[in-house]
């Protein structure tokens, strides 16, 4: 046998290394900076103020002050008070407010240069003038009339005013046409004392109110 002959082992050739090359760096170029450019300002544009306009005022509104029907309003005060209920049931009341209840207090002003007016119709009748004197205490009035009927009634009224005096005398005759106390009036308003009068038909009791300056006449049915 002939020897194993190996092929001969040639030595591994390396293709020579080629040195690495780098792809040739470029400085880097940055864009030449723009200078900052800021959006042009404008002046702030404020709208023209416009004038404040407030809503218009319009005049208070009273509520209109009811009167019973048929009163004169140059007579009653503008702020009288009126209770429609108890007029209704007041026959007496309801006839001191008629025209010729009325025409009695406007004479009365006419002649003695006042000015009373109704300052409350219902359960009462009241009369005020506010240029008289009007006493402290006093129910509000320089005169008042509480009636239950033409037969019994009290007249309050200011003893030193001669309207009042007067307006007192003719509203007790209109009141009853049968009572007729213009003397006994005026002798207790002049005498200042309490006096008691008898009639055909009635009880009188003439006196002082416990207010100031005022006297009051009572009539009531026998």
């Amino acid at each position: 046998p002939k020897p194993e002959t190996k092929p001969e082992e040639k030595p591994e050739v390396k293709p020579d290394p080629k040195p690495e090359t780098k792809p040739e760096e470029k400085p880097e170029v940055k864009p030449d900076p723009k200078p900052e450019t800021k959006p042009e300002e404008k002046p702030e544009v404020k709208p023209d103020p416009k004038p404040e306009t407030k809503p218009e005022e319009k005049p208070e509104t009273k509520p209109e002050i009811k009167l019973p029907v048929g009163l004169n309003e140059n007579l009653a005060t503008k702020d009288m008070e009126f209770n429609q209920e108890a007029f209704n049931n007041n026959v007496t009341v309801q006839k001191l407010v008629t025209k010729e209840g009325q025409d009695i207090v406007s004479s009365i002003n006419k002649k003695y240069n006042t000015n009373l007016k109704y300052s409350d119709v219902g359960v009462y009748v009241k009369l005020i003038d506010k240029d008289m004197y009007l006493p402290a205490g006093s129910i509000g009035a320089q005169f008042y009339v509480d009636a239950t009927d033409k037969n019994n009634f009290e007249i309050a009224f200011l003893y030193n005013n001669k309207a009042t005096v007067e307006l007192t005398k003719k509203w007790v005759t209109f009141i009853n046409p049968e009572l007729n106390l213009d003397k006994e009036i005026q002798e207790t308003v002049d005498a200042q004392v309490i006096n008691n009068y008898t009639t055909q038909n009635h009880k009188v009791r003439i006196g002082h109110s416990t207010a100031d300056k005022m006297m009051y006449i009572q009539v009531q049915s026998k």
